[in-house]
């Protein structure tokens, strides 16, 4: 659709929703679709390149993707979708991404209902298949050992690489989610992989 890149590039998060509502079928093609032609994957990768360049875009891409039908089914990530993926900027993607396996994984340890304690898990599960499109990455890295020091009970101050910073961070975000010992037991296994 013409416009699509600058709409992607700026748009709030709640419009974002919107366009990986209709990026996503793309990326997912059903029995009997046409595949994208060369060209057409040259500009499906730009237009999701554009939505994951900054944070509303990120957010509003995986708030749809990691929770729809395509995402739950298929084990591998497009490679388009990882392509976009590992060319954002690590900065802005690798918080986000850590988050998208924390906050269902941290669900599924905090609903009582097994369908709702599935579909977090499941979420969590593709969260991951995120995260590790950037396996390694030193942001990555970083991040998840930060977060299994707070999930630890280890608190800001001094230590090893500055990452002070980070456990800040993560405590921050930690405490405004009320994450309690299960969850954070939980979530230092979801993340152990990454460190």
């Amino acid at each position: 659709q013409p416009g699509w890149c600058t709409w992607v590039s700026s748009d709030d998060f709640m419009k974002q929703l919107g366009h990986a509502s209709q990026i996503i079928p793309l990326l997912h093609p059903q029995d009997g679709d046409e595949l994208l032609t060369e060209d057409e994957s040259a500009s499906l990768l730009e237009l999701l390149s554009r939505q994951l360049g900054h944070s509303d875009g990120i957010r509003g891409f995986f708030a749809v993707y990691l929770t729809s039908p395509e995402s739950l089914v298929d084990e591998d990530v497009p490679s388009l979708l990882a392509d976009a993926v590992r060319s954002a900027d690590t900065k802005v993607m690798v918080p986000l991404a850590c988050m998208n396996v924390i906050m269902p994984t941290a669900m599924s340890s905090v609903h009582k209902d097994a369908e709702l304690i599935e579909s977090a898990s499941k979420t969590a599960s593709s969260g991951k298949k995120i995260l590790r499109l950037l396996k390694g990455n030193e942001d990555v890295v970083r991040n998840c050992k930060a977060i299994s020091r707070v999930c630890q009970g280890a608190e800001g101050g001094l230590t090893e690489n500055g990452a002070e910073d980070l456990i800040e961070y993560w405590e921050r975000f930690f405490v405004n989610y009320k994450y309690e010992e299960q969850q954070r037991s939980d979530i230092a296994l979801a993340v152990s992989e990454f460190c």
